[in-house]
């Protein structure tokens, strides 16, 4: 079971847990944008690439600064 649970984790969060935790929150903003009536179908498209950038951005600082040490 305890391999079961890792497995999910791994899979779900990855590498970045920033892009699982942001993805988990469009999720929760789209679905109170649908519960409220507005049209909140392009919250996940206009989000997960906006996550997935902002991912590659602090990505590319840390290899800077890796190199820069």
């Amino acid at each position: 079971m305890r391999r079961a649970w890792h497995g999910i984790v791994d899979f779900v969060v990855g590498d970045e847990p920033w892009i699982a935790v942001a993805v988990v929150l469009l999720v929760a903003a789209a679905a109170l944008g649908a519960q409220l009536g507005d049209d909140a179908w392009w919250i996940l498209p206009a989000g997960v690439p906006a996550a997935l950038w902002i991912s590659l951005v602090r990505a590319r600082r840390a290899t800077e600064r890796q190199r820069s040490s």
